[in-house]
């Protein structure tokens, strides 16, 4: 099959800092890096890599950020014919502050991507998309394609609220699950559980909900099962979400059931967060292989649902 990615892509500028400013605050960089990035192709680097056939749809301007990003993605051996160069715009640019501690601030201008048009449905594998192009492209195409339907609900873009009836795999995390159940913040795991299942709209829907140090959730109307993250020191957070979604969305694309994948997704996001920047640091899949398979060596408790059930 293959993994259809709609979204984002950008042109990352990071600069490193040993603390994130507070409001009027001017602090110092210690370096500044130029890299790949924007959820869509941060996505689709990280689906790639854990093997699955990646396309994307987005857009860039016709310049040399867009080049150049067209040109990083095919070398991960994404396809790259869905994505347009459109002439008078720039292409998306996102200013990323990245703390000691591996925390983020992030500030996107969107450039292209707001001119994103609806692309046509996808029929086979799995549709996965965010939500830094315009709402109005991605309704079409949720609505009208027969495969899996991902939306990872990023950023907290209200007005995507008309996406969730066509969405299979809906993933948020605590502050996105906030804003959309319309709920102050949750913390929790019981509170996370019943704010997730608030979101469902039909009867196979699921609900993922990252916790960053503490894994993630996975919702559906009468299931519910969390993952523990793999524990590390992490160096920059800023892709690990994406790395989440893009693995989740391969891993689904060659069979596995959620409780299956959703393990491979976390280890594939705490990997991201040992290197600099988002797409360049997208795990291969052998990586996460050998993480998972020295937490089994380790003899890690079997993951399991609330009723104390084994699910993989």
């Amino acid at each position: 099959m293959a993994v259809h990615i709609v979204g984002s892509i950008n042109l990352d500028i990071i600069t490193s800092l040993d603390h994130l400013p507070l409001p009027g605050e001017t602090v110092m960089a210690k370096a500044t890096a130029r890299l790949p990035g924007g959820k869509g192709a941060n996505q689709a680097v990280a689906a790639a890599r854990m093997g699955a056939q990646t396309r994307m749809v987005g857009a860039v301007g016709n310049d040399d950020a867009g080049r150049w990003m067209r040109e990083r993605l095919a070398r991960d051996g994404i396809a790259v014919s869905g994505v347009v160069a459109l002439e008078g715009v720039e292409t998306g640019t996102a200013y990323i502050a990245v703390d000691a501690e591996g925390e983020n601030q992030i500030v996107v201008v969107s450039g292209a991507n707001a001119r994103l048009t609806p692309p046509g449905p996808v029929n086979e594998g799995v549709l996965l998309a965010q939500l830094e192009v315009p709402v109005g492209a991605l309704l079409p195409v949720f609505r009208n394609s027969k495969c899996i339907r991902i939306l990872n609900a990023a950023p907290a873009v209200l007005a995507a609220d008309v996406l969730l009836d066509h969405v299979d795999v809906l993933v948020v995390n605590q502050t996105e699950l906030a804003a959309f159940a319309c709920c102050g913040p949750v913390d929790a795991l019981p509170a996370v559980v019943r704010e997730a299942r608030s979101l469902i709209r039909h009867e196979d829907q699921a609900v993922v909900v990252t916790l960053g140090a503490r894994g993630s959730v996975a919702v559906k109307k009468h299931w519910d099962i969390h993952v523990p993250a793999v524990p590390v020191i992490p160096v920059d957070t800023v892709g690990a979400g994406d790395s989440f979604c893009g693995a989740l969305a391969a891993l689904l694309d060659e069979g596995r059931s959620l409780a299956e994948a959703l393990p491979w997704a976390s280890a594939a996001a705490a990997l991201c967060t040992l290197g600099q920047g988002a797409a360049p640091s997208m795990p291969m899949r052998a990586a996460v292989a050998d993480l998972l398979s020295g937490a089994a060596t380790e003899h890690a408790p079997p993951i399991k649902n609330r009723a104390g059930v084994a699910l993989g």
